[in-house]
């Protein structure tokens, strides 16, 4: 008979990380000796005792993961104390600082280490943070408490020195992968699509390796790199060659909008438009005034706004020229005075003087939402998102800033393809649901040439299906006409407007124009699914059953929320004794809604 800690030794081995990859194969030629100059931040010096044993650790084992595909070993120039504090959850301004405090030009790479996280987050760039083709990151203490305390939960029968076993090689295993991934991006490499990868966007244990793209992708910049970071030619050079690589070389895990982003950037340096690394606006603060910004971002963080705000108020007076100040002040006053003609003035200001910025233009869209100015925002989104193209190393939290506010402008597509460069961070998910959710209730399918919808009037259209639908509800039934005449005349492919046409039909007791308005909305977009939802509905009341279940079971898939379309079809399957198939339905009720399907 099994003991709880074998039970307990079973789990355990599920929770170990995969064993990184360590081919004895060196790339031909010598060992390439990869500088580094480390940093350690008063943060991190607190809580790791043995700070610099601890960082030749890690740089070792990383170097036994790449010296045979890359021939690389990392050598340890000196570790020094960072007379530098961070943010909780906040890694770009730790970045910029670093930056600051050394350039790094007798090396290869200079990294900081700052405090670990006090919440748990696989994401990769709330772990570490690198600028692409640059010589700098930023990497997290590992020793996360709330990750360490779940893994003692999960392992309470298992002794106590296999579990500290356990976690040290969880820990290693972060350490080492989290510090490769960042140092990938400053040769250039981005994120790939397939989770078992090193560059996948969230860490996970079983991550082992580069995909062979990637490799082939770090070896042609470590061949440039030295001398590209010094040299505007050199620099061509590297662009020359990587771009053609890229452009060479496709695969399922590569392709996407970061692949494209890299690309497009190589192109320009290659041109001569733009410098291979695109550098955030260096801050020229004093030590007291970068404690006071972190004092202030501290306060944004723990709900304090309006102190924050008047406390940035000074500090941005002091450094006009700081686009990351200005920025925030501008957010800041967004906050907690969006009606007041000088935060826009502030906003407009900012955005103007700072061109390759983003974010003053993110918050003039929400001062534009805020009066329901949906296309001015847009127009606001629309820059912003050019300006953040134009720099690879833009992070997925300011791409989800971006797919939220095209989502409150109802601007579909926009924020589909804003979601795509978000990674998979908690955020991505609802914005992916909200907008498969939003084109079937919209019946919008994804190809304009399909729905006669031009993209940049998505959000026209979105906004006065609303419309219609509140002034049905609500009336008068004069203006749902007149919207929906308006929508008619401006949209004339759209599907949804047989939907509407199939709504008011049935409101108005007219269940025969209701199912032939309806029947054509399923026919212009099949995954219609208020019509679905119609047409089961009429036909559950006074139709075939079978054509009811049919509709209904075409809603519960499209849209598993809509309880109403699980009770009538429960009702169904009773009426003509499909046992099996109602049990099945109320096991996926059960499942997903936590309770009996009655």
């Amino acid at each position: 008979m099994k003991r709880p800690v074998d039970y307990a030794r079973e789990h355990a081995q599920t929770l170990a990380p995969a064993k990184l990859e360590t081919s004895s194969q060196s790339s031909a030629g010598p060992v390439r000796k990869v500088r580094v100059r480390v940093y350690a931040d008063a943060d991190y010096r607190e809580q790791v005792i043995r700070w610099r044993s601890s960082i030749v650790s890690q740089l070792q084992r990383a170097s036994a993961v790449v010296r045979g595909p890359l021939g690389v070993v990392f050598e340890l120039e000196s570790t020094r104390e960072w007379a530098h504090r961070g943010v909780e959850g906040e890694l770009e301004g730790s970045l910029a600082a670093l930056e600051l405090a050394d350039p790094g030009e007798d090396v290869d790479l200079v990294v900081g280490f700052v405090s670990s996280l006090k919440f748990f987050s696989s994401a990769q760039h709330e772990l570490g943070m690198a600028r692409m083709f640059g010589r700098h990151c930023v990497l997290r203490e590992m020793g996360n408490p709330e990750e360490v305390r779940a893994m003692m939960e999960a392992l309470i029968h298992l002794p106590a020195d296999e579990q500290q076993t356990l976690y040290q090689q969880r820990k290693a295993h972060k350490e080492t992968s989290v510090f490769l991934h960042e140092w990938a991006h400053t040769l250039g490499a981005f994120h790939v699509r397939s989770s078992h990868w090193m560059m996948f966007p969230s860490y996970a244990p079983n991550q082992a390796a580069f995909a062979s793209q990637t490799l082939a992708l770090l070896a042609t910049s470590l061949r440039h790199a030295s001398a590209g970071r010094r040299d505007d030619e050199a620099a061509r050079a590297w662009a020359t060659e990587l771009g053609g690589q890229l452009a060479s070389t496709t695969s399922p895990d590569w392709e996407g909008p970061e692949k494209q982003a890299v690309v497009d950037w190589l192109a320009k340096v290659r041109e001569g438009k733009a410098p291979l690394v695109q550098h955030e606006p260096k801050t020229t603060l004093s030590p007291d005034d970068r404690r006071r910004l972190n004092e202030i971002l501290a306060l944004e963080k723990e709900g304090r706004v309006e102190v924050a705000a008047q406390q940035m108020e000074p500090l941005a007076r002091r450094y006009p020229e700081d686009a990351h100040l200005q920025g925030l002040a501008c957010y800041l006053d967004t906050r907690v005075a969006p009606k007041l003609p000088a935060t826009r003035e502030k906003c407009e200001s900012a955005a103007e003087k700072f061109p390759d910025q983003a974010a003053a233009l993110l918050q003039l869209a929400v001062l534009e939402l805020h009066q329901e100015r949906h296309l001015e925002a847009q127009g606001h989104l629309v820059r912003a998102r050019q300006r953040m193209e134009a720099n690879p190393g833009t992070p997925p939290e300011a791409w989800g800033d971006l797919a939220a506010l095209f989502k409150q402008s109802s601007a579909l597509t926009w924020a589909e393809q804003a979601t795509q460069k978000m990674g998979n961070g908690a955020r991505t998910e609802p914005l992916r649901t909200w907008a498969l959710q939003a084109r079937r209730w919209m019946a919008l399918p994804v190809d304009a040439s399909v729905s006669g919808v031009a993209v940049e009037r998505e959000g026209e259209l979105i906004r006065a299906v609303k419309d219609v639908e509140v002034y049905l509800d609500k009336g008068p039934a004069t203006k749902a006409q007149a919207r929906l005449a308006w929508l008619k005349r401006e949209f004339p492919r759209a599907a949804v407007q047989h939907v509407l046409d199939c709504e008011v039909h049935m409101r108005a007791g007219r269940s025969g124009p209701a199912r032939a308005a309806c029947r054509r909305a399923v026919a212009a977009h099949e995954e219609a699914v208020q019509a679905h939802f119609i047409l089961g509905w009429l036909a559950s009341t006074s139709g075939p059953r079978e054509e009811a279940r049919t509709h209904l079971e075409r809603v519960v898939t499209l849209e598993p929320q809509h309880m109403e379309a699980w009770r009538l079809l429960a009702d169904q399957y009773r009426a003509v004794g499909m046992t099996e198939a109602l049990k099945s339905l109320q096991g996926r009720y059960r499942e997903r809604f936590s309770q009996e399907l009655r």
